[in-house]
């Protein structure tokens, strides 16, 4: 799949359905840091769309007595095995040797001096440098004149640099590089056996382990199954719901927080909203989706009663600092905003009320 359509596939999925539950928090906390720096509007988004008088704007399809199907959940000794072995190729790590000779494929650290008639010339040195064989990070001859060298020795090789190559006053000239082959990066890997459990678990033996991550999946695989089960639902109300009047300031407002964030999104890309063809009228169609979700949503908490309590918003500022790993100071710092201020500008109050309200949707299901 090429880059510009992953952006596309990405930038196109609700607000809704762009995180699971239990999995936002983090996901907003790394959103919120990066769009506090975009010039983001902060404003309360709640509050906003509680003082709507939904009647008028919107009409809400039927959300009780929904039909669904549970889905049934089952983690096989397979999947314990697939997952046990992801852990302990995650677990490996990598050492510096300084021994040994080198081959394509190994990650080499050096120090290297280049010169063009016995002189240095600017940017051909630097010092404890990564260089994986084989990568082409550097002009053609480098690399391929350090296979087969000593690790730990010196040597010089003799390259030319490329007649296109950038700087104009290297390209197509010979160059001498002394190279100093500081170490070779070799990967430790695993086994699994009772030095990997008890090295990344609380556990003694393969029995108490594989119990665990039976557990863990277990229960993973049920949230997964909730959360597919509970965007069927919503997903079917949205279907049947209809907007009768988009409030007056709405659409204006929401199109610069979706324009913040698809911009965060294509940037993680190496691209630009613009240069993927997202247009000023695309936006507002996103504004006005998000909008019709969160009228909705709000329509059903106003009419159910249902509503995210000071408690629950103390917890969840508690949550954002705990995961974040970071004090209210510190976080302060990071994202160039106050942790209440953060829950603004990435309307997080609005996916705590969702979970609220898609509980109900679900519980209020006609399930098979």
């Amino acid at each position: 799949m090429s880059k510009k359509r992953r952006v596309i596939e990405e930038v196109k999925i609700p607000w809704y359905r762009k995180v699971k539950r239990g999995t936002w928090i983090m996901t907003a906390i790394i959103a919120a840091i990066v769009i506090a720096g975009a010039g983001i509007i902060i404003y309360d988004h709640v509050d906003t769309y509680s003082k709507l008088n939904y009647d008028k704007v919107v009409k809400v399809g039927k959300y009780k007595g929904l039909e669904g199907e549970k889905i049934k959940v089952s983690v096989t000794d397979k999947d314990v095995k697939a997952e046990i072995d992801q852990r302990v190729k995650d677990a490996a790590t990598t050492k510096t040797v300084k021994k040994g000779t080198v081959k394509k494929g190994d990650t080499i650290v050096i120090d290297y001096v280049g010169k063009m008639d016995g002189k240095k010339f600017d940017g051909g040195s630097a010092k404890d440098q990564d260089l994986k064989i084989g990568s082409g990070a550097m002009i053609p001859g480098f690399e391929e004149g350090l296979i087969g060298k000593k690790v730990g020795k010196k040597c010089t090789i003799n390259v030319t640099f490329p007649k296109d190559y950038q700087a104009a006053n290297l390209a197509g000239k010979d160059a001498e590089f002394e190279i100093t082959i500081k170490g070779k990066k070799e990967k430790v890997e695993y086994k699994y056996d009772k030095k990997f459990i008890k090295a990344t678990s609380k556990y003694k033996n393969k029995k108490d382990y594989e119990a665990a991550v039976k557990k863990e999946l277990t229960k993973q695989a049920k949230e997964d199954a909730e959360s597919q089960l509970e965007d069927t639902l919503w997903g079917t109300v949205l279907e049947k719901s209809k907007v009768k009047k988009y409030p007056k300031g709405l659409i204006a407002e929401e199109t610069e927080v979706q324009k913040a964030q698809y911009e965060e999104m294509a940037a993680q890309y190496g691209a630009s909203p613009e240069s993927l063809g997202i247009t000023e009228d695309q936006y507002k169609e996103f504004a006005k989706e998000a909008i019709k979700e969160k009228l909705v949503l709000h329509a059903i908490a106003k009419k159910e009663n249902i509503k995210v309590k000071k408690k629950d918003m103390k917890d969840l500022y508690k949550e954002i600092l705990e995961n974040s790993d970071m004090t209210e100071k510190e976080f302060e710092e990071a994202a160039g905003m106050t942790v209440e201020d953060y829950v603004k500008a990435n309307d997080l109050e609005t996916y705590k009320l969702r979970e609220k309200v898609l509980d109900f949707i679900r519980e209020n299901a006609k399930l098979k």
